[in-house]
This record gives C-alpha cells, sequence and structure tokens, in this order.
C-alpha cells in the first residue's frame, strides 16, 4: 500500500499535510504501526516529516490533554512538568539520523535523517537533582513500552524532542514529546514521553531485548547491549533489479554511523573486485547521513552487482558479510548489493 494514502486513511491522530510524497512507501503493520521510508524518493539531504520512518511498539496513544513529564526516583526534587516549565531553559537543534535496531541493509528501511528541536535532557533532568546513586534512566511512553538507558547518556546530546522538521511532534512520532540519543539505535529514543525514573539498576527487560546474542561457552547464548548506530551505506540509485543504459553511470546514496563523521565511500560495479572513491557531501553534523556519487563506465551488456562500502572518521569499516556468529538480527550493516542489467 501508498504510505501516503494509508496514512491518510488511518484517522485523524495520523493526518499529513496536503503535500503529496514522491514515493512509495511500506507499511510493515498497522497496530502496531510500522512504516519503512523510501530512501530513493529522498529529496534533499533530510527526510520530510510525511516521509519519516514508523516503529511503534504498541498502539499509538490517544493525545493528552494536559500532558506531563514525571521525573522520579533517586532525585531530591521529584517533578511534574509541562512543557511550560521548560520555557527558561535554552533550546537545542540537531541534525542526526535515526534508524531501528532492526533495519535492514537496504534503501527501503526503517531510517531517516531529521531536524530534531527541544531542550538538553541532561538539562531537564537537572532540574529534579538526580543522587549520585543514580546510574540508569528508566523511560516510559503513554503506549505502554519502557527502555533504560545509562545516566551518562544523557551528556552525549540527548535530547527532550519537541519539534521534528521545524514542527512540532506529530502524533505518531511521539507527540507532545518523546526522548532522542543521537548515534544510538531508535529503541531507546522512547516516544510519548511521561516518565523518567533515576535508578541503581536497569530495567529487567533490558537485558533481554534488543541485544547483541552469541553462542556461550561451553552452552547457551552470550547478551550483551548493542553498540552505537554502526557504519553503514547504501546505494539509492540505480535501484535493485533496475535496466542501466549502457555507459556512464551516476551511482548515488547515503552514508552514515554513530560513531563518527564519514571519512570515505566505495564503490564498485563489479561485485567488489575493484573500487571507486565516490565524491562525499557531509552535513553539518556527523550524527547526520552523507550524501554521496560517483560515475561508473559499464560498458559489459547483461547482469552487472553494484556494490558500497563506507569508513568513518574512528576507522569503522562497513564488513563484507555479516558476523556468522551473531543470532540476532539487529546492527545489519555489510556491504550493500545491487543487481542490475545493463542494456
Amino acid at each position: 500500500m501508498d504510505r501516503r494514502k494509508f496514512l491518510t486513511s488511518y484517522g485523524g491522530a495520523l493526518a499529513l499535510s496536503a503535500k503529496l510524497l514522491p514515493g512509495e512507501h511500506h507499511v510493515v503493520s498497522v497496530n502496531p504501526l510500522e512504516v519503512e521510508s523510501d530512501l530513493a524518493s529522498l529529496e534533499g539531504r533530510y527526510t520530510a516529516v510525511e516521509d519519516f520512518y514508523v516503529r511503534n511498539h504498541h498502539e499509538t496513544p490517544r493525545q493528552s490533554a494536559a500532558p506531563l513529564l514525571c521525573v522520579e526516583g533517586e532525585v531530591a526534587k521529584p517533578l511534574r512538568l509541562t512543557q511550560a516549565d521548560l520555557t527558561h531553559l535554552k533550546r537545542l537543534q540537531l541534525n542526526a539520523v535515526l534508524e531501528c535496531a532492526g533495519n535492514a541493509v537496504t534503501p527501503n528501511g526503517l531510517v531517516s535523517n531529521g531536524m530534531w528541536d527541544g531542550w538538553s535532557l541532561g538539562s531537564v533532568l537537572e532540574l529534579a537533582h538526580p543522587s549520585g546513586a543514580g546510574a540508569f534512566l528508566h523511560l516510559f511512553g503513554r503506549d505502554g513500552y519502557a527502555r533504560s538507558v545509562p545516566i551518562d547518556r544523557v551528556h552525549g546530546g540527548a535530547i527532550l524532542v519537541t519539534n521534528l522538521g521545524a514542527r512540532h511532534l506529530q502524533p505518531s512520532h511521539g507527540a507532545p514529546w518523546r526522548a532522542f540519543f543521537p548515534g544510538w539505535y531508535g529503541m531507546d529514543s522512547v516516544k510519548w514521553l511521561e516518565r523518567i525514573v533515576v535508578s541503581p539498576t536497569p530495567l529487567a527487560n533490558n537485558e533481554n531485548e534488543y541485544v547483541e546474542m552469541r553462542p556461550a561457552t561451553p552452552v547457551g547464548v552470550a547478551r550483551r547491549p548493542l553498540p552505537r548506530v554502526q557504519v553503514k551505506s547504501v546505494i539509492t540509485s540505480p535501484i535493485d533489479r533496475s535496466l542501466v543504459r549502457g555507459g556512464s553511470v551516476e551511482v548515488r546514496g547515503l552514508a552514515w554511523s554513530g560513531e563518527g563523521n564519514i571519512s570515505r565511500v566505495e564503490f564498485s560495479s563489479d561485485g567488489g573486485t575493484s573500487w571507486h572513491d565516490a565524491d562525499l557531501f557531509p552535513g553539518k553534523s556527523h550524527y547526520e547521513w552523507a550524501l554521496w556519487r560517483g560515475p561508473l563506465e559499464l560498458s559489459h551488456l547483461g547482469p552487472a552487482e553494484l556494490v558500497c562500502r563506507t569508513t568513518d572518521t574512528r576507522g569503522h569499516t562497513q564488513p563484507e558479510r555479516r558476523d556468522t556468529e551473531r543470532l540476532d538480527g539487529y546492527g545489519q550493516n555489510w556491504y550493500h548489493r545491487v543487481q542490475v542489467v545493463v542494456v
């Protein structure tokens, strides 16, 4: 189903502006709502709000007439905050990618690049004077979803977001406010945030949800928290399974990392035997994706495999294939491969 047709018919809570989207999009699930974003239809650097991916864990909650954010637990001053209580704080703006931990290696998936606006989550937390015993933040959304993160993460640019793409948050994106942890996978950026609990320990379910899993010795499964968003690139043009006229062809794509700036993108027309450096067009923030492009000469008619890989300034490189010991489906970032036929 076309994303814009679906969201328009889904109800007032997900109403869109009159502007139609340039591409087709994919509704994976209706309830909970999950909608993939088509990167090949991207116009410019940032994902339009109407085009931003959606990954809910439960049914979208109804809007509250008087939303409150409670901060409690290991704090000296428990708070019940309205947005009016925070207007004295300096607002932050950050351009950054948000990617679902389960996003596949594809230009049609659960990742988008947005312009985020709100207040420093660390500054909001300081209003409650957390004690030294607090090591984790438990984040609770009005939809019933909850996550916990190390409290130190709020000092890495975390935002209590109220605006996305120069507009107030839409209901499907967590209105009136959500957490956002740039450089980390999206499961921690809890939407419809209503309660923050400062705690000495993490939530119990964090040990089994959204974790790396590998075989343990001698038996069993070893689990550990997911790392930052892994370095990754995708080809957005030409698209997979397309016909390409022989001669000079421009290959375009996107690259991002939660660890550092993108320093290099390479692409290949022979399945990865030989490589060419792409021209890079980075954004203002190292948390947002870089655009890239480069020319290829496709002189041989018939099937061809285009491949891309990227490296960031911290030295992390996109791997050729998945770690065979991984038992989970998260953090997918191996080479992106596109099959075309040259005619």
